[in-house]
This record gives structure tokens, sequence and C-alpha cells, in this order.
């Protein structure tokens, strides 16, 4: 008696192979854009929340704060304040495969990243600070330690702004009349000439680096989030 074996012939199981890495292909990058809009989603939800600590901030100081991270409290008696949570992965985006510790990943513009300025300049070589950013990065909560925003109002100087504009417009912005201008003075002046206010002092980049996504910006004055390219002066949505 003859007993009949059934089974797939190599053939029939090369084409369901390919079937299946056919659907996986059509499946996978949409797996992938789903968890990326979840993330840019974690990311808003951190700029929100940063945005109402900073206003609380303002409001009990009458300024900003010098760094993101003097929202927090340090474990250092007398550094920081307690308009966040403790828990500092609110200054961590999803998105960043570094977590933080590499800060903003904007290369051309160092200086406002809210990390360690050691790790500053490991991460970003070409960084030389002077003597304006070592005594800007002295007043950071040195508790915090990693950070994927960059925070367009700190002290720091900003280089490039001086290298654009007359000196009499340097003038203008110079409010502390030191000489130079720093990117809280730089920020503060462009709210107030131009892009209706809409100016950012908190951005996000690493959507954009990882996923070719739009910038998130959290908008000084009223907080809102907006997405723009790199130039936001010229690319606001």
């Amino acid at each position: 008696m003859n007993i009949k074996k059934y089974g797939f012939t190599l053939i029939e199981l090369l084409v369901v192979i390919a079937i299946i890495s056919m659907l996986a292909g059509q499946i996978l990058p949409s797996l992938s854009t789903a968890r990326e809009k979840g993330r840019q989603a974690n990311c808003i939800n951190n700029l929100h929340q940063i945005g109402l600590a900073i206003e609380m901030y303002y409001q009990d100081y009458d300024d900003y704060p010098t760094w993101l991270s003097l929202l927090c409290k340090s474990d250092i008696p007398g550094v920081g304040t307690e308009y966040l949570s403790k828990k500092y992965e609110i200054f961590v985006c999803l998105t960043d495969s570094n977590r933080g510790a590499k800060g903003h990943g904007f290369i051309p513009e160092p200086a406002i990243c809210d990390i360690p300025l050691e790790k500053v300049q490991a991460n970003y070589p070409s960084y030389e600070p002077d003597d304006i950013d070592i005594d800007a990065y002295k007043y950071r909560n040195p508790s915090v330690e990693k950070c994927s925003y960059s925070y367009e109002f700190a002290l720091t100087r900003w280089k490039f702004f001086e290298s654009r504009y007359p000196q009499s417009i340097i003038n203008e912005v110079d409010t502390n009349g030191d000489g130079k201008v720093s990117w809280k003075e730089a920020k503060i002046w462009q709210s107030m000439h131009g892009y209706r206010g809409h100016v950012p002092i908190v951005r996000c980049f690493w959507h954009h680096f990882n996923y070719k996504q739009k910038v998130l910006n959290l908008a000084f004055g009223d907080y809102n989030v907006f997405v723009s390219d790199i130039g936001w002066e010229v690319s606001s949505y």
C-alpha cells in the first residue's frame, strides 16, 4: 500500500518566503512611522510642560531661567527649583538615540546645550567657549546631565548673531552693555522685531535628524508648540 506524503516543494517554499518578505517590507515602514508619531506626541507633551514651568518661573522671578535644568530641584541644596518633577526624563526626547547625553545635536550651535560644559566640549570638538560661556555654564543645575533640547534663552554668547548684524544693532541688542550678544538678548530682540513675537525658546531637532520630520519648537510668549525646518525664521508653520 502506497502512502502519499504531502509537503512544500522548494519552489513553493521560496514563493511563500518572497510573499512574506514583500508584506513585511510594506508593513514595517508604517509601523516605524507610527512609533515615531508616538515619540513626537511625547516630545510635544514634554515641551508643553516645560513651557508651563518657564512661565511659573517668570511669574515668581520676573525673568527667565538661565537654563532649563534650573526648573528642577538639584541634589545640591539651594540649586534649582521645583517647577518640574525631579524625574529628569522630561528633558529627554525619545527619538534621541543618545537619550540627551550629547545635548541637542545641532552641531553649529553647541553653546545652548543644557548638559555639563565638559560634555559639550567632548561632543562638539570645534566649540571653544569664551569667558561669557564658561560663566553661564556655572549656573546650570549639575544634577541634570542629559537634555535633548536646545535652550535659546541661555546667557551664552551668540557669535553668529554678532557676525550677521551691524554694530548699531548689536548695541541695541546688548542690553547689559558688556559688548557681547547673548542668546537671550538676541531672542528677545527678535521677538520685538518681526516674526509676530513667535520665536522659539526651546527646540527639538531629533525628529528632523533621525526621521526627516519637522523641528519641534516651543514658542516664546504663548508657549505653543509649532513646527519648522532648521531655519525657523523662514519656514514656520
